[in-house]
């Protein structure tokens, strides 16, 4: 349940409320953005929220506990603050974006509804659209390293050790460990375990003949 200061509670009980909402964008460079859907820019706590932006929610879903808040925001690619050319950069991949619902009339009277990150970010026409995921959605991101067979070094890169310019142009490495021994001999090197067992090794039975004294499959 969410906790309404008190203040705010008795506006929304009112027989009237003046409410707007608050858009705050903090890009990974520290770059700060405001928006608001009044007809009149508010600063709060510094920040200057910029009327009429063109910035609105939709399809915003929220769920207890650790499920996923997922939703879009849209935006004018017209707009002075946010340009086609920063979206392009980068420059907004990762932002958090935090939304606020704010009596316009009192901007003490302030509460933050939900927080969370800009994912991918698409050219709709003249305006663009950013998928909004929860903080929640960070906990489901794959962290470390991959174990596969394959090796997960990119070739020529300072992981696998080879200079691509030792080799003629348009050499690749299918990233076996084959070719990292035979064909490179850069075995030392191999980032792949090419010794795990598959999900059939898993699941067969033992079978009639086999070696079953716990030594080495590969032996």
């Amino acid at each position: 349940m969410r906790n309404v200061p008190s203040d705010l509670h008795a506006h929304l009980t009112g027989r009237a409320t003046t409410l707007c909402w608050l858009w705050k964008i903090t890009r990974r460079d520290g770059f700060t953005l405001g928006f608001t859907d009044h007809d009149q820019s508010l600063v709060i706590d510094g920040l200057r929220y910029h009327a009429n932006s063109g910035l609105t929610p939709s399809e915003v879903e929220r769920r207890l506990g650790f499920a996923i808040d997922n939703g879009a925001v849209q935006g004018a690619l017209t707009s002075e603050l946010i340009s086609a050319e920063d979206i392009k950069n980068g420059l907004y991949g990762d932002a958090l974006i935090e939304c606020y619902r704010v009596n316009w009339a009192d901007t003490s009277q302030i509460l933050k509804m939900s927080q969370g990150r800009l994912g991918a970010i698409r050219k709709r026409g003249s305006a663009f659209e950013a998928e909004w995921t929860g903080q929640a959605a960070r906990l489901e991101r794959s962290v470390g390293r991959v174990f596969s067979k394959i090796c997960d070094a990119e070739f020529g890169d300072s992981r696998c050790g080879l200079n691509q310019a030792d080799f003629p142009e348009g050499t690749s490495c299918p990233r076996t460990l084959e070719a990292c021994r035979d064909q490179f001999e850069n075995v030392m090197n191999y980032r792949g375990f090419p010794y795990l067992l598959g999900d059939d090794a898993l699941q067969a039975a033992p079978q009639m003949g086999e070696r079953r004294d716990g030594g080495s499959r590969y032996s």
